[in-house]
């Protein structure tokens, strides 16, 4: 099975320890679907300077390929500032200014080779609205992440991204089903077959097209949360395309239960580690 992460990559800095790790939405998911045994890929624009060099360098040490990104001469890698404690983040600010690589603008061949992979997974962060429904057209099982924000769960923002979609992923505050069906109504009426929303400790909601799951979590004390959503839909991705996921297929219930917990035993297992998916960087920013 091949799967293309299309989008982010950064460069994670925590600034109260100093520490700095690859990763970003579409690097983390590409990783992670690596480590769950998918051939994987990665996607975006990188530029070319060390912490670009980081980012490869992560990415060939889990054998991702991303012979496929488009490489920005001059241009440099977006760093995202966080104080850690305890395991949770705060964010603090971002440093990207005119010489950031920037969001990834697909061309005729990008979309020729996505079109070869088995499932593509993309997000908000990817920040190319414009271009999701061209990616929804292609022959490949669709994923998108929504996020965490408010922004990208407004009518406008549905209605220009919305169509076939395979899975739609959230991370929410906890929810009770009613508030969670009616969370979904305006998903599912734009064409995503299944919803799911993701509350941390509280474990997952899942709607596929219409019929709700409900997951709950064994709990852990984590070292770090940093990937934790990305690796728990990488995992769930990969276990659901191993039970024969097909583009346009609504899964039944007992085929998502596995996915959810292949999801949760990745995302229990990545809190253990630092970083995006345990990979540290040698290089430092210059604040």
């Amino acid at each position: 099975m091949k799967i293309i992460a299309l989008g982010d990559n950064v460069i994670d800095h925590y600034r109260n320890t100093g520490e700095c790790f690859p990763g970003g939405n579409a690097v983390n998911v590409a990783v992670h679907a690596a480590m769950q045994g998918a051939e994987a890929e990665y996607m975006g624009n990188l530029g070319t300077d060390e912490f670009a060099g980081v980012i490869t360098e992560a990415l060939g040490r889990f054998r991702v390929s991303y012979d496929h990104c488009h490489i920005l001469e001059g241009k440099k890698t977006k760093v995202c500032h966080y104080d850690v404690t305890d395991g949770e983040r705060s964010f603090v600010s971002v440093s990207e200014g005119e010489e950031w690589a920037g969001p990834i603008r697909l061309e005729e061949r990008d979309f020729y080779h996505l079109a070869g992979a088995d499932l593509v997974a993309c997000s908000c962060n990817a920040k190319i609205p414009e271009q999701v429904k061209a990616l929804q057209a292609l022959p490949p099982i669709f994923a998108y992440d929504f996020g965490e924000k408010e922004k990208y769960r407004t009518k406008e923002y549905y209605d220009q991204v919305c169509g076939n979609i395979d899975l739609a992923m959230f991370s929410c505050k906890p929810m009770e089903i009613k508030e969670f069906e009616a969370f979904c109504v305006p998903l599912h009426r734009r064409g995503v077959i299944h919803v799911l929303a993701t509350a941390g400790g509280e474990g997952q909601l899942l709607s596929a097209g219409g019929r709700i799951i409900k997951k709950g979590i064994q709990k852990v004390v984590p070292s770090d949360t940093m990937g934790a959503g990305d690796s728990f839909l990488a995992a769930y991705l990969v276990a659901l395309a191993g039970e024969g996921w097909q583009k346009g297929g609504l899964m039944p219930e007992e085929a998502l239960r596995r996915a959810l917990l292949a999801g949760e035993e990745a995302s229990a297992g990545n809190c253990m580690r630092q970083g995006g998916f345990g990979v540290r960087s040698e290089v430092s920013p210059t604040i």
